[in-house]
């Protein structure tokens, strides 16, 4: 009889560690025909199992990047620290999973060691951004203390659905947050145009995360509740499209976003199975990518 498994992004984590142990399973049947560089990188410790949230991070920032009109050392900077915090939860979570007795205990220093190398580059990075100057990413730190202290209470749900869902929402909007460090990084000021954008990638990566999730859903034939999706997206477009009609950002940057409530009722309409989940996840990053190109364009035009 087949264990129930988790819905969505859960599911490829428990997916993801079977194959972690698998892979360590097997190096201990064969360690003679081990190369010495799968003991020191092992994607499976190292990199995040989350495909999709690559793009939830280097999308904002690009976009920062391009509404701020140029690339320079602070920015470069902010884009390594940001990687290296990113990476850091992979390895972290594997080391904590092995202390609690839940993973193999020789994966234990190996985890450990990448989870303090991503530690230390990020600080480095950080403290780099400090010297040149730019002292104003340190206001970014308070929304992202709430945006973390709502992630760690989405930890503790009980319920599995909503603990995943809660989760991804704020490590959406939290990686979000690379669009302003990157706007700032380059430009050195923390003006309102950094606070917008953020609130405009947050509502872009926020609009996947019910969308990919409805459709992954509908693929495996379980329940969802297509009116929260279409209410979000709406929701979400209401939200912007005050700056638009005040003559902050440009109606270029709100197209994306009536673009996500049309797809967000064609799912409603019906169950929209995905025949294939990796082109299914390249076109995903494809159309983030488009709509975050009309929303810098939206703050430059």
């Amino acid at each position: 009889m087949k264990a129930n498994l988790p819905n969505g992004l859960d599911r490829n984590r428990v997916l993801h560690q079977v194959t972690v142990d698998r892979a360590t399973e097997r190096e201990a049947d064969s360690p003679g025909k081990i190369r010495p560089r799968h003991r020191f990188f092992r994607k499976q410790l190292v990199l995040p199992a989350e495909h999709g949230s690559w793009s939830w991070l280097l999308i904002p920032y690009f976009a920062g990047v391009l509404v701020a009109g140029r690339l320079n050392l602070p920015a470069l900077l902010v884009l390594i620290g940001g990687l290296a915090g990113f990476l850091v939860r992979q390895p972290a979570l594997t080391y904590m999973r092995i202390r609690a007795g839940r993973g193999r205990k020789a994966d234990g220093p190996l985890a450990a060691f990448w989870a303090a190398f991503f530690a230390f580059v990020a600080l480095v990075c950080f403290v780099g951004l400090l010297i040149l100057g730019r002292v104003e990413l340190l206001w970014l730190l308070v929304p992202m203390a709430a945006i973390l202290t709502l992630y760690l209470a989405a930890s503790r749900q009980r319920r599995l659905n909503m603990r995943t869902l809660w989760m991804e929402l704020a490590g959406a909007a939290g990686l979000s947050a690379m669009a302003p460090a990157a706007y700032i990084a380059v430009t050195g000021n923390l003006s309102s145009i950094a606070w917008i954008l953020w609130g405009f990638m947050a509502g872009q990566n926020v609009s996947s995360v019910f969308y990919v999730r409805a459709r992954i859903a509908d693929t495996h034939h379980r329940p969802v509740n297509r009116s929260l999706v279409l209410w979000t997206h709406l929701a979400i477009l209401l939200a912007v499209t005050p700056f638009v009609l005040s003559g902050s950002v440009s109606w270029l940057a709100i197209m994306p976003f009536v673009a996500y409530v049309v797809r967000a009722g064609w799912v409603y309409s019906s169950e929209r199975p995905v025949k294939n989940i990796k082109s299914f996840g390249f076109r995903e990053i494809g159309v983030q990518s488009l709509g975050g190109l009309f929303i810098a364009a939206g703050f430059l035009i």
